[in-house]
């Protein structure tokens, strides 16, 4: 989004400084956590807040939403099996509507990603994702489950027509300090915002 402002040094406008446009962008985190505060839910933070970081520094002015879907988990289920779009799904859509850059993450659960994002995309109405930059990412418990990245979640962002970045993002329990990142998961979730914003510029552009 472009946002044009024009600086009135007087009443009468006889001070008039030129137009200046300020680049605006709508990062939305959608997490599948199954808990609160879940290490999904964290690295999805973390990701936007870097993202966030990056857009700043290159003069845009971001804004981040987190959409955690275990919250409307009840409101998904209702609007798959009786078709009733509760006031929550209408939100949660029309936050993905708006949004110029998407940060999608989930646990690994049974060796896929997680059903509750699944079912969650499936409420979402063609097209939602159509063009919009997206990085992907996911947690679990050993590095053996990295490719349901690129064999599960990749293909089914395509699909809906996001444009999935090429980084990707998996994080597994030993790689957090405590409620932080360590050192080396720090430096790829910098790179992914970086990523994330680059070409979110592009799109506002």
């Amino acid at each position: 989004m472009v946002v044009t402002t024009v600086d009135e040094r007087s009443a009468e406008g006889s001070d008039v400084q030129p137009a200046t446009s300020v680049l605006r962008a709508r990062i939305v985190v959608v997490s599948a956590g199954h808990a609160p505060a879940s290490s999904t839910a964290r690295l999805g933070e973390a990701i936007g807040e870097a993202a966030r970081a990056a857009l700043r520094r290159a003069g845009v002015d971001p804004t981040v939403e987190h959409l955690e879907v275990r919250r409307i988990a009840g409101a998904v289920v209702r609007a798959l099996v009786d078709a009733v779009r509760d006031e929550a799904i209408v939100e949660a859509v029309a936050a993905i509507q708006r949004a110029d850059a998407l940060v999608v993450v989930t646990p690994t659960v049974n060796a896929s990603f997680s059903g509750l994002l699944k079912s969650f995309l499936d409420v979402l109405p063609p097209n939602a994702l159509r063009s919009v930059p997206t990085i992907i990412a996911a947690t679990g418990g050993t590095a053996r489950h990295t490719l349901v990245l690129d064999q599960a979640v990749r293909p089914m962002l395509g699909y809906q027509r996001a444009v999935v970045l090429p980084s990707a993002l998996f994080a597994t329990a030993d790689e957090w300090d405590g409620p932080h990142p360590g050192a080396e998961l720090a430096v790829r979730i910098a790179a992914a915002g970086e990523e994330l914003a680059l070409f979110t510029r592009h799109r506002l552009r």
